[in-house]
């Protein structure tokens, strides 16, 4: 028991490393995606469990899009309906408080394309 004792005592003062933030794993549509077709929704997929507590949507240059309502809840995926969109470029901003309780926060830009004439 002693000799346990002293192998783990220079264990001791050595700190367990940080817990990582939480962190958007990927989305729908992705950063940087140029559309043929503007997007029905928005999903937003994380690491681990989070609670999103923004998301906005404004048009690059333009105003806001308003978005619906949604109640706050854990969870490692979110999917958030989106009005019709016009062409042109848009940037979601989201905040999320991670699963260690930090406030943690993103934004990506996709764009929609005008319709192709024929």
């Amino acid at each position: 028991m002693r000799r346990r004792a002293l192998l783990l005592a220079p264990l001791a003062g050595v700190a367990a490393p940080a817990a990582a933030h939480s962190e958007l794993r990927r989305s729908v549509p992705a950063a940087g995606a140029v559309l043929e077709r503007p997007p029905e929704r928005i999903e937003l997929h994380f690491n681990e469990r989070v609670q999103l507590t923004a998301l906005r949507l404004r048009r690059v240059g333009g105003e806001e899009v308003a978005l619906p309502r949604r109640a706050i809840r854990g969870a490692a995926s979110e999917t958030v309906a989106l009005p019709p969109l016009a062409p042109g470029e848009y940037r979601a901003e989201w905040r999320i408080i991670s699963a260690d309780g930090h406030p943690v926060g993103g934004a990506f830009t996709f764009r929609v394309e005008p319709p192709r004439s024929p």
